[in-house]
């Protein structure tokens, strides 16, 4: 162990970066490697300096459109402003970063949202490779960045003058990370990166394995025993190399600092990387790494340094020194953050005087540093009553305390973050809720239905404190738990307590409430079962269900096409809720309801009105609310029409709103549909099958309004035609307006004791693979006209290759794969694919399609060549030629079947490698079908390479 190295450590471990200002900054990106990937270093470094960061991950999102399939950082892939246009609503963000993998915006959805004054900032991983795919989008963002200094010049000679240099760097947290040594990964060399299809690499470190200790990590390697390493394990084989190489050679031929080199010094280890000038701006060769010139080179200086390890503790030490000093990926955005915000003081990046104004009006606004609150429900279950509780705590929270930043611990964090703005994660992983509370100042629990024993014993009852449950009162106080071991403050708000039956629940809840610093509780009759706990007065406070507090004024309401046109025809709309309750013959209770409304529709026909319904589920889902009300609505007669609000799966609470607006009278079982009924003041007919429904009735004086759940269909129908009559008295009028009144008044009490509390300065680490959530796996295509139909597989002059049952041969409906399998190609070789393209409508189409080929060699040119010959027009280009995709467009008539033959063949003797197959190894993949106008013949495009007629086949 290195002291002086540990001590710098443990010094940056205790640092707390900040800037002096903080933004609201949307973060849009995805981190292909997990938690040790550039995309999570750089959201969390900004965490770290105190802005308030909304990270969406597009592995979740489905906010894409990638019209050209583009992959490895290929642009342009396009963040859709429709689809996440509710998010920015709700975070307001004052910058919007578009991070790598080729994001843009489309020039129209850029100005929109130029035009609402947010500063547009996209930020390029992969220069200069990637440059050519996405040199014609980058102009939309004010400010763009670029990981080469050689690819400044490449924006500048096409005219992009709004690109500055953001180098790599590495976060705080992948520096100060405590990580177990591994003995296993001890070695005197390594290199981690890919070798694939890059003989240089694997050239030199096999020559080094022959003098030295060598392990090799990534794909591709010919040193043997290389194996691929992520999370833990590869820091663990960054700190057991003791020397690292480093090449600086891009796939495209560039040279280029690489995050490798900071990753490999900032865990106190010697790099070794090509000499290059580039590199002497940010590390001093000799004192702080090592430059090799070629391999001799590099193995001399290796015996050197093996053998002086007081000159190898020097150079790292120096090394590790500068990393932390001035190569954190936290200093790389505090000088990225000073160009915003000195935009137009140089000629750096041009901006118009209009938008330069713009934009300083935006960044003058400075928020004080983030203090994280956590609130844990049972949130993003698509639960109209829990969002607009979530809606009324977390905006009461934000607007006590501009400091707070609320995450949400939810049950589907992607839907509270495209919904509401706020950065959420799953609540029923402990050991992601274990890593977010480490950095929180408060967990709030609420509001809802949460302390009661309907689920305690199905949720494994007393145990699942302790066994990892997820649902009841044990499964969500072991976040809150989680944060009191740490002595973080734990506030109860808005929640409905009981009913509580069971001994073990009631105890639970007993002891769950003695650890809450606060606690507010929906109704008097929660509190009085808190008070037979023997919970004190002090720490409890009674108020209204905190709904109540929902701005509804500040809510625009939305009124459907389907119920506008209800209304236009002169309807009289009854709203209709009902759920699932396991609890009661809800058979029978949908036939009472379904006798009910066609009661109600006699009678309004016989006085010259006609009936509509409304139906209004408060929980989305095909198995809840919408099929129970459809057990009603099905067994209605045709001549009482029948709208469902929640279209496509999903609710609204802007058009909940419009259609409650639009009723003369609900029937409602759910708490939280009547609750927001009587707000907007339409008189409800409540089927209650919980106590707090009742009490509900009870406390806007509508108790007779309040029926049981078995309540007769005569009943039903009286009250709902008195309801009609009558609407909402003054006097529910007035004690509606109390206990909205009330509910704001007990939610600021515990949004002032957040906002009174310390917070606590989070620094964000590298958390553990189970600590960060799983990416989405990308979803198949179903959307293309065309696929490959019939294809078989061919080789020639491979006697060793065997063609049935070749994992390297592959044929799906809408990707071909091929490679060879040999050491040296040799004329005369091939392998081929033929079959045919299938069109599903027999029209003029374009059908786009992309060749990936991951291989560039100078020495190998002339001697292998890709062909794609589909009915005679054939697209043939040096295999060696270039790494970079191709878009290959075939423009065709409408035949319902295209022969297609794609294959690799050499044409002369090329070096011997075992990396053979990984260089032939190529794709070609329909991506897009567009039909178009009538054409005459057939046609090929391609975006390189040459394409000759050779006549149809």
């Amino acid at each position: 162990m290195n002291t002086k190295i540990e001590q710098l450590r443990q010094e940056l471990s205790e640092k707390i970066f900040d800037q002096g200002f903080h933004w609201k900054i949307l973060f849009i990106g995805t981190s292909v490697n997990g938690t040790t990937d550039i995309v999570s270093s750089l959201s969390r470094s900004l965490r770290n300096l105190g802005h308030h960061v909304l990270d969406l991950d597009t592995s979740r999102h489905r906010i894409l459109d990638n019209p050209l399939r583009r992959q490895g950082g290929m642009g342009p892939i396009y963040v859709r402003l429709e689809k996440i246009e509710a998010t920015i609503d709700r975070f307001q963000p004052q910058v919007v970063v578009c991070c790598a993998g080729g994001l843009t915006f489309t020039e129209e959805d850029a100005q929109k949202l130029k035009d609402r004054g947010i500063v547009l900032v996209g930020i390029t991983l992969s220069d200069p490779d990637v440059f050519p795919s996405i040199r014609d989008y980058q102009h939309v963002f004010d400010v763009h960045t670029t990981n080469a200094t050689t690819a400044m010049d490449m924006y500048r000679d096409a005219g992009i003058f709004n690109t500055v240099y953001f180098p790599f760097g590495i976060d705080r947290g992948f520096v100060t990370q405590d990580i177990p040594a591994n003995p296993s990964f001890d070695a005197d060399v390594i290199c981690l990166g890919h070798a694939t299809n890059r003989p240089d690499r694997n050239e030199m470190m096999t020559a080094l394995n022959e003098k030295f200790d060598v392990r090799t990590y990534g794909r591709g390697w010919e040193v043997p025993d290389s194996i691929t390493v992520a999370g833990q394990e590869m820091v663990q084989a960054l700190r057991g190399g003791r020397i690292h190489v480093n090449f600086p050679l891009t796939r495209a031929g560039y040279i280029n600092i690489k995050c490798g080199v900071f990753e490999s010094a900032g865990q106190g280890r010697m790099v070794a990387t090509g000499k290059f000038d580039e590199m002497s701006q940010f590390f001093t060769y000799g004192e702080e790494i090592i430059g090799y010139e070629d391999e001799a080179d590099l193995s001399r200086q290796i015996d050197y340094y093996l053998n002086n390890p007081d000159e190898y503790d020097r150079i790292v030490e120096n090394g590790f020194r500068r990393i932390v000093n001035d190569h954190l990926y936290e200093h790389r955005w505090m000088a990225l953050l000073d160009v915003l915000r000195n935009l137009g003081r140089d000629d750096s990046v041009r901006i118009s005087a209009d938008r330069l104004e713009q934009v300083r009006r935006t960044l003058s606004r400075s928020y004080p540093r983030a203090k994280k609150v956590i609130v844990s429900g049972f949130y993003g279950a698509r639960n109209l009553g829990d969002e607009m509780i979530l809606r009324s705590i977390s905006s009461t929270l934000m607007d006590a305390d501009e400091a707070v930043q609320v995450y949400v611990a939810a049950e589907s964090p992607t839907q509270v973050e495209a919904s509401h703005g706020l950065q959420a994660f799953d609540r029923k992983s402990h050991a992601i809720a274990g890593y977010q509370v480490k950095t929180a100042s408060a967990v709030l629990l609420g509001g809802g239905g949460l302390w009661h024993d309907y689920t305690f014993e199905r949720g494994g009852g007393l145990p699942a404190m302790f066994t990892g449950g997820t649902i009841s009162m044990a499964g969500f106080g072991i976040l809150p738990l989680m944060g009191k071991v740490l002595e973080i403050p734990f506030h109860v708000v808005g929640l409905g307590v009981g009913p509580l039956s069971d001994h073990y629940a009631r105890q639970t809840v007993k002891f769950l409430a003695s650890q809450a610093d606060s606690i507010y509780v929906r109704d008097p009759d929660s509190g009085d079962i808190l008070r037979s706990l023997q919970i004190a007065d002090g720490k409890l406070t009674v108020g209204p269900d905190s709904v109540y507090a929902v701005d509804l004024d500040g809510t625009e309401s939305v009124v459907s096409d389907e119920v506008q046109q209800l209304r236009d025809a002169g309807y009289t709309l009854v709203g209709l809720n009902l759920r699932p309750w396991g609890q009661a013959d809800m058979e029978v209770v949908c036939r009472e309801v379904r006798d009910a409304l066609v009661d109600l529709s006699g009678q309004l026909t016989a006085r010259g009105e006609k009936l509509a319904v409304i139906a209004l589920p408060m929980q989305a889902g095909p198995r809840m609310d919408r099929n129970v009300i459809g057990e009603v609505t099905r067994r209605l007669p045709k001549s009482i029409p029948t709208v469902f609000l929640d279209r496509g799966g999903e609710l609204s609470l802007e058009e909940y709103l419009g259609a409650l607006q639009s009723c003369s009278a609900v029937l409602a079982m759910r708490l939280h549909a009547a609750l927001i009924a009587h707000r907007v003041r339409v008189p409800v007919v409540g089927l209650c099958y919980d106590p707090k429904v009742y009490r509900h009735f009870a406390e806007v004086d509508r108790s007779a309004d309040g029926l049981d759940l078995t309540a007769s269909a005569s009943t039903m129908t009286a009250r709902l035609i008195s309801s009609i009559a009558e609407g909402i008295s003054e006097n529910s009028s007035n004690l509606i307006a109390e206990l909205e009144s009330g509910a704001r008044s007990a939610l600021d009490v515990s949004a002032q004791s957040i906002a009174e509390a310390n917070a606590v300065v989070g620094v964000y680490e590298v958390p553990a693979a189970n600590e960060a959530p799983a990416r989405r796996k990308a979803a198949p295509r179903h959307d293309l006209a065309a696929h490959f139909q019939g294809v078989v597989s061919s080789a020639a002059g491979l006697p060793e290759m065997k063609v049935g049952g070749n994992p390297l041969l592959k044929a799906g409906l809408h990707r071909l794969e091929l490679a060879m399998e040999t050491d040296v190609p040799k004329s005369g070789m091939l392998v081929s694919h033929e079959g045919s393209i299938k069109l599903l409508e027999q029209r003029a189409t374009t059908i786009q399609m992309v060749l990936h080929s991951k291989y560039q060699n100078e020495r190998a040119l002339g001697k292998l060549f890709v062909e794609v010959d589909i009915n005679g027009q054939t697209f043939r280009q040096d295999l060696a030629a270039s790494s970079e995709p191709v878009e290959l467009n075939f423009i065709t008539s409408g035949k319902s079947a295209l022969p297609i033959r794609f294959r690799v063949v050499v044409e002369g003797e090329a070096f011997r490698a075992r990396s053979w197959i990984q260089a032939t190894t190529i794709a070609l993949e329909i991506v897009g079908t567009k039909p178009i106008p009538p054409v005459k013949e057939d046609s090929l495009i391609a975006s390189r390479g040459d394409v000759v007629t050779t006549g149809s086949r």
